[in-house]
């Protein structure tokens, strides 16, 4: 009988324990499902719009590491609890509006620009995702995308630059390399907009020196510019653009090729063989920019994130280039040189 009892006992503990277990494993189930519905709400997305991808750009790639190490120092972690979106123009600036747009359509939490055409197409694709520029050809406040740097105003914030101070700085540089400076070349892509162009001219104007414009907007155009020269020219400005950039060294040889000193804002092209470079140290823009962004992250509207000004300017002089162009360069600025190329 007592045999019996228990069995039947055991018979009724089964379906209650298989409901138990089962219930346990539903919550458990749940709580999973909870908790990765909010990691992946917690995961913040970053667009990065560029003229060309990383991968076809050494350049921008060495300054997107800086940019990704900067924001890991800040906590936002790629793959953790930020995600980077990219989208560039493919080397074509007449692509950078479709590029914006996609990243606008994502719905990503804040834009990265990382020029002026960039932050040109970003601006014009949302007046509600919060854009970080990094321009260094653009005027904020004349082209509308800020009311001051102190209180921006609207969704975009930025690191930008002084064109009149740089132009005034090339032109310093040229003159005491070439006395008697009296016809320089100034390659222009007109993509980022005319604030460089409208300072050389402004500056060149003051110092008496005849200016030739040389038109280029994609790498295409490089040679048929440098065979427009006029013989005359002393030396040639190359004017910032995320394309001049990117084709520093060619640009370098071509200047070679003419005979021509030459001075770029990228330190890429003095490495590749340019005469000079004189502009801001690109890693540490990125830098500030990795800073904005991750403001913004973490709540911060744009209208109230202070746009800044490049303010760390480096000089490069490859003296190798300019013995084999029969140019003696001045001690003042071997000095004055971040670095000296032998």
């Amino acid at each position: 009988m007592t045999s019996r009892r228990s069995g039947t006992s055991r018979g009724q503990l089964r379906p209650q324990w298989a409901a138990v277990l089962l219930a346990v494993a539903s919550l458990i189930a749940a709580t999973q499902w909870a908790g990765q519905v909010w990691a992946q709400a917690d995961v913040r997305r970053v667009g990065v719009l560029s003229y060309s991808a990383a991968a076809d750009n050494p350049g921008f790639k060495a300054v997107l590491d800086v940019f990704r190490r900067e924001l890991a120092s800040l906590g936002w972690i790629e793959g953790k609890n930020m995600v980077l979106e990219y989208r560039d123009a493919g080397g074509d600036p007449r692509r950078f509006p479709v590029a914006a747009e996609a990243l606008a359509g994502l719905d990503v939490d804040v834009i990265f620009a990382t020029s002026a055409p960039a932050l040109r197409a970003a601006h014009a694709a949302t007046r509600t995702i919060p854009i970080v520029g990094g321009d260094f050809t653009s005027d904020p406040v004349a082209e509308g995308y800020i009311r001051s740097y102190v209180r921006p105003g609207g969704n975009v914030t930025g690191v930008f630059l002084d064109a009149p101070e740089f132009a005034g700085k090339w032109f310093e540089l040229l003159r005491e390399i070439i006395p008697g400076l009296s016809r320089v070349a100034v390659l222009w892509d007109p993509g980022p907009g005319t604030a460089h162009l409208q300072a050389v001219r402004s500056v060149a104007g003051r110092l008496g020196i005849t200016l030739q414009i040389l038109e280029a907007s994609r790498p295409d155009d490089l040679d048929r510019a440098f065979i427009a020269l006029d013989r005359r020219s002393q030396a040639i400005i190359l004017l910032p653009s995320p394309m001049v950039y990117g084709q520093s060294a060619r640009l370098a040889s071509l200047a070679l090729q003419h005979a021509l000193p030459a001075t770029s804002m990228a330190r890429e092209f003095a490495i590749a063989g340019g005469t000079l470079a004189y502009g801001p140290e690109r890693a540490s823009v990125w830098k500030r920019c990795a800073s904005l962004v991750a403001r913004i992250l973490d709540g911060a509207a744009p209208a109230d994130v202070t746009a800044q000004r490049a303010s760390r300017i480096e000089l490069v002089v490859n003296l190798k280039t300019a013995r084999a162009l029969g140019i003696a360069i001045p001690q003042s600025i071997l000095l004055r040189a971040e670095e000296v190329i032998r």
